[in-house]
């Protein structure tokens, strides 16, 4: 009963908090819509063409094929649906009667071949978006000739050349601060409208914090920034926080959402992809260092190929490598998921850098913008070769060839050693064992073998690693903890010999080798697991690659000394029966050595005597102990600390498609069984300007034949059709430079004042909204190209400006004038993201963990900040989800901000809230004598950046007060009740929004 009194205390502030949401702009509202189009165009109409219109469609009617009274080939038909009722019913999957014949319930289509998991799943997604159909309610017609007027869809806003921006002519006002308040106070006399004044000290530091860091500005740091009256104080607080790393971990967050990046391949399986973290820390590393976004779209599209040393850059190729991807397909559904693959990547390509729905030229034409069906072909070959998977990589490359360096030099006297033997001794050694004739090797005598064992471990490396009592000398009439040596008389060199021991055990086998002369002997082993080889105690093999007990799995040249030679083998079983196999061979004499042996000694050339003694080194024994010190000291070179990435390289394997699928077809309506030709690569017509081609962005020479032309083939071009790619995109010229610069500067306006000056900031095309300032839009992007794409400098053009340090309170005359704000005459007040919500979090309590970089967590309660947290696509964190994080399924580049119930419950009732709001209360309670005022004082501060209202105080001190009375108003529970009142401080509106 105690706590219920708090809970329904909470429940009455929380419910206030959710009331007060805000409205949606049109553009956001229309965002599902947009959504649920695009996935019908990549993912639903492709399968409806290719799997269900040759029994569900008009054509299928008039040639009498038509089953069950249910055409699928328009909007109207689909909901109307069959004999049994509506095929499907919008935003209801249970009623559409689809989904249950797509996964085979009561009815089954296909009739033979159900459907995969992954395909019926976007089906379920799309019926839940409400299932948007763009189909008029007409059967679609016969595919035609193209019809786009490429030269007239030249002129459309986003596809011109940027507008040479002259400054408007904005009235006399101290408001302007920078030209961006030029353009922005024009539109805004026009209507006669004043824009707000600049907000506050206080509240503008937190805003600046969250907008660059995601993170709160501590109550020093707010207090240092207002009593800071320099005039470039703004200026250097924005300097230092674009220099931190925290910056990079803020903003890539928002590129991660546009790359859909995840740590798992997403379906039913959702395989792990646990090296793929390295690309979300080359956007973060990348953001930070400002690397040019020219460059950061170059590496990402293909930074194998331009910089193949640099492991940053093959990192970056995970921007290809991070969309969903099923490991579980037949045969028959390799080539179509591997078209699936390739419409996933320039969806994303496209979306996230021109801001254009490419995918949706997949089966027929654009149905809005100038992108033709051959442009998408043309546009995915340039992806033909990708693959994807796990590579090997040294992260300190430079560390790794010192470390290499300095081993050579001490590697040097062994090679020295070895070659003056070769020069000075070895050529007279030949020649008297070419003098002897005696081309067999030294008489031996085998000693019987010897059997000790076997000696258990914990595990097959413990077995294998622990150096048991006989390595340390052999002793046969000793005893090894209750073990014998046993003579094997019967054994004979040549067979397979059953070992019979424990799983999980070390085996020896001794015997002794008696020469009369240094000579060496090759050993030829089979084992059924590991083995180490041990001559006069000295180690000289060691192989633990499980095999069959079989001739000729491992050869050894064992270098023999006069007299007595032990040889001892260590056997090591990993489990079940074991075997072994021993056979010593004869040196024998290769038939292109016997060849020059036959020749007069002075009639051999310098080639062929050289052979000779390459031939004869390894059996001499002097030669051999030389080489095997060579060997032993080579076994002590520093290796890399190899790292695995997940990545794009040509050939690089994410499922064996075949070869065949490494080539690109143009396909009719999207279906993959009907081939039309193969596509080499090339890029949109509408934004390759004047009489640009291909050849220019694709051919090491510039006067190469176009890759369509027959010359082509026939040429020795070193064409990379990804780095053509990568600078078309960034070509300003001739190419989509411009259009690129627009995309992206509009994204970084959107992330500080809410919305683009295109409101929708993945579609550029002629669905999409118009801009509000096209000529501040053009203004951007110049500048952005003429700072060398750096990003930091657009970033303190925007923050410096007045537009964006306004403040956000609304006025009667403005509001009537401008009711969506379309002009920014204010800066309206903005919920957080998931991310920066946790982090937040995490901060105010004392908890964060800045760890930078690194393999992530599935915790929702690990310290470090919630970029680090893994996506994995069938487990995405919980309180993340709750709060609109997405789902990293396709690019988004705007997300959804709801606002519902669960959001406020799960911030009263969460055990990880609850956890890290005792944590603040400790912060801001550290002894039990710190007056409630000046506690809530502090919590305000720390959590909101602001001194609480007296109200505000009274009214938090009286509750604080109450809470412990109601606890037992001892020590504890004045604790507990301080740990209440800091949760509700977390769960008020004003700590996740921010002015």
């Amino acid at each position: 009963m105690k706590r219920s009194h708090f809970a329904l205390f909470a429940v009455g502030l929380l419910t206030c908090a959710v009331a007060s949401s805000f409205g949606l702009s049109p553009a956001r509202a229309a965002e599902p819509d947009a959504v649920g189009l695009e996935l019908f165009e990549k993912k639903i109409r492709p399968v409806l063409n290719e799997s269900c219109y040759e029994c569900h469609s008009a054509a299928a009617a008039k040639a009498g094929k038509l089953q069950a009274e249910l055409m699928l080939d328009s909007r109207e038909a689909i909901r109307k649906g069959g004999e049994s009722g509506p095929a499907v019913v919008p935003g209801n999957v249970a009623e559409s009667l689809l989904v249950s014949a797509l996964r085979h319930e009561n009815f089954q289509m296909p009739p033979k071949t159900k459907l995969p998991e992954e395909v019926i799943a976007h089906f379920v997604k799309w019926i839940e978006l409400g299932a948007p159909d763009p189909r008029n309610d007409a059967p679609p017609p016969r595919e035609s000739a193209p019809t786009i007027d490429i030269a007239a869809a030249k002129q459309f806003w986003s596809f011109r050349p940027l507008a040479e921006s002259e400054l408007p002519a904005a009235p006399a006002s101290d408001w302007v601060r920078t030209d961006i308040d030029r353009f922005i106070l024009a539109k805004l006399a026009e209507k006669q409208i004043t824009p707000n004044p600049t907000i506050d000290r206080e509240k503008l530091i937190r805003r600046v914090y969250f907008d660059l860091w995601g993170l709160p500005p501590s109550p020093d740091e707010v207090a240092a920034f207002a009593a800071d009256d320099k005039p470039d104080a703004y200026e250097r607080l924005l300097d230092r926080l674009l220099d931190s790393p925290r910056y990079g971990e803020r903003w890539a967050q928002h590129w991660l959402d546009l790359a859909r990046f995840a740590e798992s391949n997403g379906y039913a399986f959702d395989k792990d992809r646990p090296a793929a973290f390295h690309y979300r820390d080359f956007v973060i590393r990348a953001l930070n260092t400002d690397m040019p976004y020219d460059q950061f779209i170059h590496w990402q599209i293909a930074g194998d190929q331009l910089e193949p040393q640099d492991p940053l850059a093959q990192a970056a190729t995970g921007f290809l490598a991070a969309g969903t991807f099923t490991s579980q397909q037949t045969q028959k559904e390799r080539e179509r998921s591997r078209y699936e693959q390739l419409d996933d990547i320039i969806a994303t390509v496209g979306a996230s850098t021109l801001g254009l729905t490419i995918g949706c030229a997949r089966c027929h034409d654009h149905k809005f913008d100038p992108i033709p069906t051959r442009d998408y072909y043309r546009l995915i070959a340039a992806f033909a070769e990708v693959g994807f998977q796990d590579f090997d990589y040294d992260p300190q490359p430079e560390a790794t060839r010192q470390a290499k360096a300095a081993f050579d030099q001490e590697h040097q006297p062994f090679l020295d050693a070895r070659k003056k033997f070769e020069q000075e001794e070895l050529p007279a050694r030949f020649q008297a064992w070419e003098g002897s004739k005696n081309a067999a090797p030294s008489p031996w005598q085998l000693g019987p073998w010897q059997r000790l064992g076997p000696f258990p471990a914990a595990d097959f490396k413990a077995a294998y690693n622990q150096a048991f009592a006989p390595e340390k000398g052999v002793n046969l009439t000793q005893e090894y903890d209750g073990l014998r040596w046993q003579a094997q008389p019967q054994w004979s060199d040549g067979q397979v010999h059953a070992l019979q021991s424990g799983d999980f055990s070390a085996l020896y086998l001794f015997r002794t080798i008696e020469v009369t002369a240094a000579t060496t002997v090759d050993i030829s082993l089979g084992h059924g697991d590991a083995i180490k080889v041990f001559l006069n105690g000295k180690q000289v093999l060691a192989k633990e690659t499980v095999g069959e007990a079989a001739a000729d799995q491992s050869e050894v040249k064992l270098a023999l000394t006069p007299g007595r030679n032990e040889l001892l083998l260590k056997v090591i079983n990993a489990e079940g029966a074991s075997g072994f196999y021993f056979q010593p061979k004869p040196a024998e004499i290769p038939k292109n050595i016997e060849e020059i042996l036959k020749l007069a000694v002075d009639k051999r050339d310098a080639k062929q005597q050289n052979a000779l003694h390459v031939w004869f080194a390894p059996r001499d024994a002097d030669w051999v102990k030389l080489e095997l010190a060579t060997q032993e000291h080579l076994k002590q070179q520093p290796q890399p600390d190899i790292t695995k990435i997940y990545a794009a390289r040509d050939g690089g394997v994410t499922y064996n498609f075949g070869a065949d699928t490494r080539k690109v077809y143009f396909l009719a309506r999207g279906n993959s069984n009907t081939r039309q030709g193969l596509a080499s690569p090339s890029f949109l017509q509408v934004l390759m300007r004047g009489e640009s081609q291909e050849r220019q962005w694709l051919a090491s020479d510039p006067t190469a034949p176009s890759p369509d032309s027959p010359e082509a083939a026939a040429a020795d071009n070193d064409i990379l059709p990804r780095v053509g790619l990568a600078h078309w995109l960034t070509d300003t010229e001739r190419g989509a430079g411009e259009l690129l610069a627009r995309v992206i500067v509009n994204r970084l306006w959107q992330h500080h004042l809410g919305r683009g000056i295109v409101a929708t900031p993945s579609d550029f095309g002629s669905q999409g909204a118009r801009p509000t300032h096209p000529e501040l839009l053009d203004y951007l992007a110049g500048e952005l190209i003429r700072v060398g794409w750096r990003l930091k400098p657009i970033h303190k053009l925007i923050m410096t400006s007045s537009v964006y340090r306004q403040a956000g309170k609304t006025n009667p005359a403005a509001l009537q004038a401008d009711p969506d704000n379309l002009l920014w005459w204010r800066r309206p007040s903005r919920r957080l993201e998931a991310e920066a919500i946790r982090d937040t979090l995490l901060a105010v309590s004392g908890s964060l963990d800045q760890k930078m970089y690194g393999p992530g967590s599935l915790d929702e309660a690990n310290p470090r900040r919630s970029v680090y947290l893994t996506v994995k696509r069938s487990k995405l964190i919980p309180l993340l989800q709750l709060f609109d994080a997405p789902d990293a399924i396709q690019s988004i580049g705007d997300r959804n901000v709801t606002t519902v119930p669960p959001q406020a419950l799960a911030m009263m009732n969460s055990p990880l809230v609850r956890q890290l709001a005792e944590k603040f209360a400790r912060r801001v309670r550290p002894q039990a004598d710190k007056p409630l005022e000046k506690v809530v004082r502090d919590a305000y501060q720390t959590a909101l950046c602001r001194s609480p209202r007296p109200e505000e105080l009274d009214m938090m001190t009286r509750m604080i007060e109450g809470q412990a009375e109601i606890y037992g108003g001892n020590e504890t529970a004045q604790q507990t009740a301080v740990a209440d009142f800091c949760q509700l401080v977390m769960c008020l509106n004003e700590f996740i929004f921010i002015d």
